[in-house]
C-alpha cells in the first residue's frame, strides 16, 4: 500500500550531511511522524504532475551561428535562459492576432 512509503518513523539524515539549527529542528519533527497523504491524494498529485508534463514538449531545432549567438546575448541581457527566450518568441508569434 502507498501509505507505507510515507512512514517517517525511522527517518535518518546521512551522517555526512551537516545541518544548521533550523534543519535539525525540522528533522526532529519528522521523527515518528507519518505522512498526511492518503492513497487518493497521492493519485490526485500524480495526475496533476502528468497533466503538467503534457503542457510542454522538448524539440530540437537548427539555428544559424549568428542567430544562436544573438539569442544567447539577448537572453543574457534579459536575465533568462536562451531556450526560454526562444520559446517565448515562438509562442508570441504563433498566438499573434
Amino acid at each position: 500500500m502507498l501509505k507505507d512509503k510515507f512512514d517517517l518513523s525511522n527517518f535518518e539524515v546521512d551522517e555526512n550531511i551537516i545541518l544548521d539549527a533550523e534543519e535539525i529542528e525540522m528533522v526532529a519533527g519528522l521523527n515518528g511522524s507519518k505522512s498526511i497523504m492518503d492513497d487518493e491524494m497521492v493519485k490526485r498529485f500524480r495526475s496533476m504532475v502528468k497533466e503538467q508534463n503534457k503542457r510542454s514538449k522538448q524539440i530540437n531545432m537548427r539555428l544559424t551561428e549568428t542567430d544562436y549567438m544573438l539569442a544567447k546575448a539577448k537572453a543574457l541581457e534579459e536575465g533568462i535562459p536562451y531556450q526560454v527566450l526562444l520559446a517565448g518568441i515562438i509562442h508570441k508569434w504563433l498566438h499573434a492576432a
